[in-house]
C-alpha cells in the first residue's frame, strides 16, 4: 500500500506540473484559434485520447480470499471518429482498459455503425462491435470509467443490451470475447414508424484449464435477435411504441440451447434538441430449453418473467450529463452435476447509473453506481448479486492534459458456499487528449 501511495503521489506531482481542457468547456468557452478537441482528417473528426497511470487493486483475480493485491501500470487508449457525407454517416469507437496484472485484466471493446438514409423516410443502419469482458464490472463499454475516458457511445441506432448472454456475478470470473453484427431498416410514414432489425452475438470463453467438452462451465455459443418495433410520435419529441423479439441461443454444446420471445411497449424520445433521451418500457418473455438434461432434476425447461427496462440520458446543462441503463434477461447458467452438465434457466437484471459534471474549465467530477442479480430457476439457494460504485475527478493542469484521479469498489454475495467477495481499485494518472 505504501508504495502506491508513493506511486501516485509522484503521478500528481509530474501532473500539477503539466495541463487540459474538458472538450465542452474547450469548444463552448475558448475563443476561436484557441486549442480544441479533435483532429480533421479528410472529412472526419476523430478524437483521440490516452490515459497513462497506476491503479492499486486489493483483489486482483476476484477471489472469496482478498489475498491477490498488487500495483501495476494502467493504460487506456481511446479512440472515435465521426464522418458526416449527408446520406451516409459513419461512426467508429476504440478503447483498450488494461492493468497488466494478467490477461484477465485487459477489458477492450469496438465497433462501427454506418446509417444510410436514401429517402427522408427511409433509413437503413448496419453496425458491428467487438467486446473483451473479464468480470460484469470490468466492461470497457458498459460499466465504463467515465474518469479516464468518456463512455465509448456507439450510435444510438445499435441495440445497446448491457448482458445479452445473461452471465452472472461470481468469483474467479472467466473472460470471454464477444462478437456482435447486425442491421436494422426504418421506414417512417407522418409520425408513425415501423422498423426491423436482426442482430448476431457469439461469446468465446477463455478456457484456460482446458476442461473438455461437455465437462466446461462455460459453453461458447451464439445469440440470434430478431426485431420487429412500431411506434407513433404523440407530439415531436415523444412517442409510444410496441416491439416483439425471437431470442435464440445456441450453444457448441447443443445441449444448452433454447428459444425466447418477448413482446414489450414503452415510451421514448428522440429529440435531440430535448434534456431526456432514451426508451423506458416493460412486458413479457418466455424461454424454451430445447432440450431436458436430467429428467427429475427440479430445473424447469419453460420459464417465463416479466420483463423491464429502459436507457436514458438526461442533459440538465451543457456541463452535466446523466447517463441511466436498465436489462432484464433471460438466459441459461451451466453447472456440474455429477459427470453431467445441467442447464439451469436464468433471470439476470443489471443497471448501471452514471454522472459527470463540470464544476468549471478546470475541475470535472464524476460518479457512477451499478447493480446486477442473477437468479436461478429451480436450484435452491443460488441467487448472486452485486454491485459497484465509483468517483472520479479530473483537473486541468495543461489545455490538452488532465490529472485524472479514480476509486472504485465492488461488493459480490450469494448463496453458494465461498461465493462472497470485496474489491477496491484506486487509480492515478494523467489523460492527454489530443
Amino acid at each position: 500500500m505504501a508504495k502506491f501511495l508513493f506511486l501516485w503521489v509522484v503521478l500528481a506531482s509530474m501532473a500539477l506540473t503539466l495541463g487540459a481542457v474538458p472538450r465542452s468547456f474547450a469548444e463552448e468557452v475558448a475563443p476561436t484559434g484557441e486549442y480544441k478537441e479533435g483532429l480533421h482528417v479528410d472529412g472526419w473528426t476523430v478524437f483521440p485520447s490516452i490515459f497513462v497511470g497506476a491503479v492499486y487493486n486489493n483483489n486482483i483475480d476476484q477471489t472469496g480470499t482478498d489475498t491477490n493485491s498488487g500495483t501495476s501500470l494502467r493504460v487506456t487508449p481511446h479512440l472515435a471518429g465521426t464522418y458526416d457525407g449527408g446520406m451516409h454517416k459513419t461512426t467508429f469507437y476504440g478503447i483498450v482498459d488494461a492493468e497488466f496484472f494478467n490477461t484477465n485484466t485487459v477489458a477492450a471493446t469496438a465497433g462501427f455503425a454506418h446509417a444510410y438514409q436514401p429517402m427522408q423516410d427511409l433509413a437503413l443502419n448496419f453496425y458491428g462491435n467487438y467486446t473483451r469482458e473479464t468480470d460484469i464490472f470490468n466492461n470497457a463499454q458498459n460499466f465504463n470509467n467515465g474518469a479516464i475516458y468518456p463512455t465509448a457511445s456507439p450510435n444510438p441506432n445499435i441495440p445497446i443490451i448491457i448482458n445479452p448472454f445473461g452471465t452472472t456475478p461470481g468469483v474467479n470470473p472467466i473472460p470471454f470475447n464477444q462478437f456482435t453484427g447486425g442491421a436494422s431498416v426504418t421506414k417512417t410514414i407522418d409520425q408513425a414508424f415501423v422498423s426491423l432489425s436482426g442482430t448476431a452475438f457469439y461469446i468465446a470463453f477463455d478456457h484456460p484449464d482446458n476442461i473438455p467438452a461437455p465437462f466446461q462451465t462455460s459453453h461458447d455459443g451464439a445469440s440470434y435477435y430478431i426485431s420487429g418495433k412500431v411506434g407513433y410520435h404523440v407530439m415531436p419529441s415523444f412517442y409510444v411504441f410496441a416491439e416483439g423479439d425471437g431470442i435464440f441461443q445456441r450453444f457448441n454444446n447443443s445441449l444448452f440451447d433454447t428459444n425466447g420471445y418477448k413482446v414489450i411497449g414503452g415510451v421514448g424520445s428522440d429529440d435531440p434538441q430535448s434534456l431526456f433521451r432514451g426508451e423506458v418500457y416493460g412486458g413479457y418473455q418466455v424461454q424454451n430449453q430445447q432440450n431436458e438434461i436430467v429428467i427429475g432434476s427440479g430445473v424447469p425447461t419453460d420459464v417465463n418473467s416479466p420483463v423491464f427496462g429502459g436507457r436514458l440520458t438526461y442533459l440538465p446543462t451543457q456541463y452535466w450529463t446523466v447517463t441511466a441503463q436498465v436489462d432484464e434477461t433471460l438466459g441459461i447458467s451451466t453447472t456440474l452435476a455429477p459427470s453431467v452438465p445441467q442447464g439451469a434457466p436464468t433471470r439476470v437484471t443489471t443497471a448501471i447509473l452514471q454522472t459527470n459534471y463540470g464544476l468549471s474549465r478546470e475541475w470535472a467530477v464524476g460518479a457512477r453506481v451499478g447493480y446486477t442479480q442473477g437468479y436461478l430457476f429451480g436450484v435452491s439457494g443460488q441467487n448472486n448479486h452485486a454491485w459497484m460504485a465509483g468517483a472520479s475527478f479530473n483537473y486541468q493542469i495543461w489545455r490538452n492534459l488532465l490529472l485524472t484521479l479514480d476509486y472504485q469498489y465492488t461488493n459480490g454475495r450469494s448463496d453458494a458456499p465461498l461465493s462472497d467477495f470485496t474489491r477496491q481499485q484506486y487509480t492515478a494518472g494523467v489523460t492527454y487528449k489530443y
